[in-house]
């Protein structure tokens, strides 16, 4: 059986990941910071889909043992098919108004933990001669938004990351795979003041559905949720 591992799996797109996989039959690791929405999550998928559903607490918006995942995962699950860099958090505002401790908050979140995970497990994946890495980044790497420079400076960051470690990793049949939501209706916005509304959300089981197509095809790839995201993406040269 397939294992996979997600992180920012008690809320929103990953844990909409967490059950898409689970309906194709893989045993999953969940990484979050809220124990009893990991446990519930976990029991439910394992009484619904009968598979392994373990988990892992863990603050990602700071340094961390990040090999404990690597030697947990190793000692419970027999492959690590798909990895899932899902944890992201946002910040809305002036440059000048933000600390210098949500500024290392913000950056460890959405990008050294990746990195640092993905570190730490594409060791395994080059081991085995296969592997699939999925990093969920954001539309607005393509096209940075006033008032959102720090995150989309997070954002644009990951993207050259992986697209970087995609070259890396071909020659070992490792996959990266980036996928570009634009506002996902998920906990996200619940802690940014914003003076205005996105005028559509998508669901998180629609990128979910997206992020398992793109595995199942195992290629390199870079995912779009919809063909005007698509569209947006290649018009910001332009903009």
């Amino acid at each position: 059986m397939k294992s996979a591992i997600i992180t920012g799996a008690s809320s929103g797109i990953g844990r909409a990941i967490a059950y898409e996989l689970a309906k194709n039959n893989y045993n999953l690791l969940l990484i979050a910071r809220r124990e009893n929405l990991l446990s519930r999550i976990c029991q439910d998928l394992e009484n619904t889909y009968k598979i392994k559903a373990k988990y892992i607490v863990m603050d990602l918006s700071k340094n961390n043992d990040f090999s404990y995942v690597k030697n947990y995962f190793l000692e419970t699950f027999d492959s690590l098919d798909v990895l899932v860099n899902n944890v992201g958090i946002g910040y809305y505002g002036q440059i000048e108004n933000i600390s210098l401790e949500n500024l290392e908050k913000l950056f460890w979140t959405n990008l050294f933990s990746h990195i640092f995970i993905t570190k730490e497990l594409v060791p395994i994946m080059k081991q085995q001669g296969y592997g699939i890495i999925v990093n969920i980044i954001s539309l607005i790497a393509f096209f940075p938004l006033k008032n959102w420079s720090i995150y989309s400076s997070t954002k644009c960051a990951q993207m050259g990351f992986f697209k970087s470690l995609r070259r890396e990793l071909y020659r070992h049949k490792i996959k990266v795979i980036n996928v570009y939501p634009g506002a996902t209706e998920t906990e996200f916005f619940n802690s940014l003041e914003l003076p205005y509304n996105f005028p559509k959300l998508d669901k998180a089981e629609k990128v979910a559905q997206k992020v398992i197509k793109a595995i199942k095809r195992n290629r390199n790839s870079e995912v779009f949720i919809s063909f005007s995201h698509w569209l947006f993406h290649k018009l910001s040269v332009w903009i």
